[in-house]
């Protein structure tokens, strides 16, 4: 489960901000479906790598960003369902994507000792 390390990163990434003797309340998490990482799996991951560190017992918020392409042929960008064909839901031109294959720590939250 590749979520475990993905949290642990997080975690570490979050306690950077953290002053020193403070502790971790809470991390927004931003992931999209093209990430490869299932929130529920990373939550999970979170509980077990968050363990016995200043991050335990915080809050893990995950906000699940949709698939957004950007369509060579239209100039469009465009939210798509589909991950599996990355094509323009317009015109079926070829696209970049935009947006959704991310995982981003967006905000941490902490409390000073």
């Amino acid at each position: 489960m590749h979520e475990v390390g993905i949290a642990r990163s997080v975690i570490d990434a979050a306690l950077e901000v953290v002053p020193e003797g403070g502790r971790l309340s809470g991390v927004t998490v931003t992931i999209g479906p093209m990430s490869g990482v299932v929130g529920d799996s990373l939550q999970f991951g979170f509980d077990v790598a968050s363990k016995d560190t200043p991050a335990e017992g915080a809050e893990l918020e995950i906000l699940e960003v949709p698939l957004v392409v950007h369509c060579d042929a239209c100039s469009a960008d465009r939210e798509i369902d589909e991950v599996a064909v990355l094509r323009c839901p317009d015109c079926g031109g070829t696209v970049a994507i935009v947006s959704g294959n991310e995982t981003l720590v967006t905000a941490v939250r902490y409390a000073e000792a």
